[in-house]
């Protein structure tokens, strides 16, 4: 009886109400605001890879690309790394893969992004043929970027990540080979 009593009082009580829901919750809202942040970074950057693929696409179709050993590879990644400024070591963890389409097929989008691994010192073997005059030519980016913070703040699964705890970026896009 005298613990209910005890009770009864402390549920009537008011004094430092404001201060238990302040407790409870700002954990919480703080939690919010650090993955809000992580993920806006990560969409920064996302975004940053869609539109410097887009640029570098578009440089390509007016100007072509010089003739290479690598059949524009190296071009093609110093043209988009020279467009994202947020995404660092963009030279070294940038992969490009390219593949001509045939359009007399339907297109399915290749499974499966072949992204750096970090971790190896061995790369994956990428694909890339820049295709002939009026083909349609399938062209998809991956970078990896570090996280902004702690392994929990990965988007809610938004992202892949790779075996270092990198997140990886996957953009595409598809053009035809305009004649010059």
């Amino acid at each position: 009886m005298k613990f209910l009593r005890k009770l009864n009082w402390f549920s009537r009580e008011e004094e430092g109400a404001a201060t238990a829901e302040f407790v409870v919750l700002f954990p919480i809202i703080l939690g919010l605001i650090a993955v809000n942040f992580h993920s806006a970074v990560l969409m920064l950057k996302y975004t940053e890879l869609e539109s410097a693929l887009d640029k570098s696409v578009r440089e390509v179709r007016l100007h072509g690309f010089p003739e290479s050993d690598d059949n524009g590879l190296a071009y093609f990644k110093s043209e988009i790394c020279s467009h994202a400024n947020y995404i660092k070591n963009c030279a070294s963890t940038l992969t490009l893969e390219m593949s001509p389409i045939d359009t007399s097929a339907g297109f399915v989008k290749p499974a499966g992004a072949k992204c750096i691994d970090r971790t190896q010192t061995s790369q994956p073997v990428i694909e890339f043929v820049p295709g002939r005059q009026n083909d349609a030519v399938y062209l998809r980016a991956c970078v990896v970027v570090d996280r902004v913070g702690p392994t929990i703040f990965n988007g809610f699964g938004l992202f892949d990540t790779d075996a270092s705890g990198g997140i990886q970026l996957i953009a595409d896009t598809a053009y035809v080979v305009e004649p010059l």
